[in-house]
């Protein structure tokens, strides 16, 4: 009879014949020796699973070996109960087991679950409505529901959700319009006052574009909607301008709340809004300071007229053409670009690009002089090494451009605030034009060109926006501008004009001659009342003389009160941006002022903002490109609120 196997556990155990124990070699756990190795094995098993795996020669599962702890595998630092604990919590099913002891080969791995489930279906038509804002707030085209990787990316995040077909999405973006369309009207009925926004551009696809922006108070709270973007395929001509806004303030039910309409000085534009429409006209003002600014620093152009031309200097001008050169070059020239960022890394410079400027924006000229200020010794360096380079500023085209960027650094701030959005700049216009000329005035120029620029902005400055201390809209805003009130006037008499257009226009909100207030008529009864419950004459003289003297209180008087009680109120702090018509005269003011100053200050408000126009425009031409059909266009363009 062959011998029996000696059992692997005993590599594992040490026996004591004196006592009948056996003892563990790894965790020194002690057992009575009962004549089997039931018990023993049980402990291998249970305990050193890894040490046990290995002298059978089997491999330990994938999934076990992950999840036994690091003082299981080494044992040595805990015996006993704590080894029990541990163990405990990985306790093998029995199937485990038998794979472990009889078989050869390692057991299966059991796949691990890694996908996100969505506790519950996606609402499928809460999938399409942020969809849809995808497609509208971002200006992405219709077809990117096509688009392979986005179908995997929506996979991804939520199977359950069905992409829409590009069919389909054209039709729910056009059932969205409507329901954001019949919104915006009913909020548009609610108002009575509406003012616009609009202008005419050209995409990269020659087509002409008009687009309308309403503006208005609800709530004293300033609302800002477009409400049409349209192609504008005919000569823009003052008529043709003036139908198209018809057509869309017919279309939305307006045309009889706009008050005013802001465009810019185009003479097309003007002649639309106040001959054919009679609607009043404000031009941007960001706008006309364009302008100004063009007038000093841009070359004559052949419809000129002679008596802006004694503004330019010609160091200036040729300043201008040359840096325009050096742009361009580094521009068009990889390598010379290439060398500008290696010789600022090479001073330990912040590496930054020169900005090319555009002809028709007078502030890219001034970003592309202050950004070649700031490379100017790394370009210089760069200009020497490469072949076949721009000529380059001498020291004293240098010293101008240093002039040109501090005299034009007030206008490009100025030019910043009023193309705000979120706050009224009608009455700031006045207050921003007489700090600028009070800003370019301190400024030093330390040559004779820089000396002419200051000369020229501060006679093109006065000429150009002077006149809106007269004008009678941007007056009275200024004057019911709690900031400002009459200090923001460069006279005394423009002041007092102001006071007065604002008097003649407030007594039409005073109660006509003949007619007591209600405040004057309570005041009266309360006398009265407690005079006939004295049943005495003492008083009788005294009341005829109260309502007499209401009696003979006009509308101007009234008026007059008013206006001087809203006058002698403390400045509000000029750092404060308001839009509620409370401040106008204290939250508890019932004076015909109140609704009054916020109806001037804020409807008449609104420039054209260009950084505004150019990021929708932008995004407008990208759609087209991208899109390349004029029906969907339509379609997205109208739902853009």
């Amino acid at each position: 009879m062959a011998p029996n196997k000696r059992s692997v556990v005993w590599q594992f155990f040490d026996k004591n014949k004196d006592n009948n124990k056996v003892k563990c070699k790894l965790c020194s756990s002690v057992y009575k020796d009962v004549g089997n190795t039931t018990t023993l094995v049980k402990h291998i098993r249970k305990r050193h699973l890894v040490q046990y795996s290995e002298a059978i020669g089997q491999n330990l599962p994938r999934e076990l070996n992950e999840n036994v702890p690091e003082q299981i595998c080494t044992n040595s630092l805990i015996s006993g109960a704590e080894a029990d604990q541990i163990q405990n919590d990985i306790i093998l099913p029995p199937s485990q087991i038998r794979n472990v002891t009889e078989s050869n080969e390692p057991p299966p791995k059991r796949p691990k679950q890694m996908r996100l489930i969505a506790p519950t279906k996606i609402n499928q038509k809460v999938g399409d409505d942020a969809l849809l804002d995808l497609i509208v707030l971002d200006m992405q085209p219709l077809q990117i529901v096509e688009n392979e990787g986005f179908k995997k990316y929506s996979l991804r995040l939520n199977p359950d959700y069905v992409l829409p077909s590009r069919k389909k999405l054209t039709q729910m973006l056009e059932d969205k319009y409507k329901i954001c369309r019949s919104e915006v009207i009913g909020k548009l009925q609610s108002v009575e006052h509406i003012a616009l926004t609009t202008d005419i551009w050209s995409s990269d696809s020659q087509k002409s574009f008009i687009c309308v922006t309403a503006h208005f108070i609800n709530n004293s709270k300033l609302h800002s909607m477009v409400v049409s973007t349209t192609e504008l395929s005919q000569h823009h001509t003052a008529l043709n301008i003036a139908n198209a806004l018809r057509t869309t303030l017919t279309e939305w039910e307006i045309y009889d709340k706009v008050v005013t309409i802001v465009t810019d000085n185009a003479s097309s534009m003007k002649k639309a809004v106040k001959d054919y429409l009679q609607k009043r006209n404000h031009f941007c003002v960001a706008h006309t300071l364009n302008l100004a600014v063009k007038d000093c620093i841009s070359k004559d152009s052949e419809s000129e007229t002679d008596h802006n031309r004694h503004l330019k200097n010609a160091a200036v001008l040729d300043i201008v053409s040359k840096s325009r050169a050096i742009v361009t070059h580094f521009k068009q020239s990889i390598k010379s670009s290439n060398t500008l960022r290696d010789m600022q890394s090479q001073m330990n410079l912040e590496i930054i690009k020169l900005k090319q400027d555009v002809q028709t924006r007078w502030n890219s000229t001034f970003y592309m002089f202050e950004r070649l200020l700031k490379v100017k010794a790394p370009l210089s360096a760069t200009l020497s090494l490469i072949d076949s380079p721009p000529p380059n500023l001498n020291s004293t085209e240098w010293q101008i451009l240093e002039d040109c960027v501090a005299l034009l650094q007030p206008v490009e701030k100025i030019s910043t605030v009023l193309s705000g959005e979120s706050y009224p700049t009608q009455s700031i216009i006045i207050p921003l034009v007489r700090g600028l000329q009070s800003a370019i005035i301190k400024k030093r120029p330390s040559t004779e060109p820089g000396n002419h620029v200051q000369r020229s902005l501060l006679e093109i400055i006065d000429k150009r926006l002077g006149v809106y201390e007269s004008n009678r809209t941007a007056a009275k805003a200024t004057i019911l501008d709690p900031r400002f009130k009459k200090n923001a006037f460069g006279t005394i008499s423009t002041a007092e004009n102001a006071v007065k257009y604002v008097l003649e226009e407030l007594v039409q909100y005073q109660p006509v001659q003949g007619q007591t207030s209600e405040r004057a008529i309570a005041s009266t009864s309360e006398v009265s009342i407690s005079n006939k419950a004295d049943d005495s004459d003492i008083w009788e003289d005294f009341d005829r003389k109260i309502s007499e003297t209401v009696m003979h209180q006009t509308p101007i008087s009234s008026a007059s009160i008013v206006l001087r009680q809203y006058l002698d109120l403390p400045y509000i702090a000029n750092s404060k941006t308001y839009s509620k018509t409370q401040y106008i005269f204290g939250s508890k003011g019932k004076m015909y002022i109140q609704p009054y100053a916020g109806w001037h200050i804020n409807i008449y408000a609104f420039p054209l903002p260009q950084c505004r126009r150019n990021d929708f425009f932008q995004r407008l031409v990208y759609l087209r490109i991208k899109e390349g059909t004029d029906s969907c266009q339509k379609k997205l363009t109208k739902y853009y609120f």
